[in-house]
């Protein structure tokens, strides 16, 4: 019997610790990514998500032009920032076709620590910070 190929991830996900200006807390931010590059135009990934009990859900709904429509090239991204108790945190991201990856993680003041991972994730997760345009 053939082995079934694994596909490569379609995204990355980076959660991270980063300073919200405007309501001066420290906050989550999740940062989804597609792994692909667009050559055209920006495209945003539409995320809803969900939170309670320490279980954080984010569903990918898709994709999107962006308002400005100016050629350029890079991944579509979309993000969601949130206030985070401290301890452990479950995170379930979703695809719109049901695909569905799970992670525990657990956040301190000055870190996020990944401590479970999905054994064949479509995303890959880090903890690294990464610069991002948002509003």
């Amino acid at each position: 019997m053939a082995k079934k190929k694994r596909k490569a991830p379609e995204y990355t996900l980076n959660i991270f610790l980063q300073w919200d200006e405007r309501t001066k807390k420290q906050t989550v931010v999740f940062l989804v990514r597609t792994t692909k590059e667009f050559t055209n135009f920006n495209y945003d990934i539409l995320l809803e998500s969900s939170f309670k009990e320490n279980e954080l859900r984010l569903k990918i709904l898709g994709l999107r032009t962006t308002p400005l429509i100016m050629p350029n090239i890079g991944p579509a991204q979309g993000y969601r920032q949130f206030e985070l108790a401290e301890g452990p945190c479950s995170l379930i991201v979703e695809k719109i076709d049901g695909e569905k990856n799970f992670f525990r993680l657990i956040v301190s003041p000055d870190r996020i620590e990944i401590v479970e991972s999905d054994p064949h994730p479509f995303l890959l997760v880090s903890n690294k910070s990464i610069p991002f345009p948002h509003p």
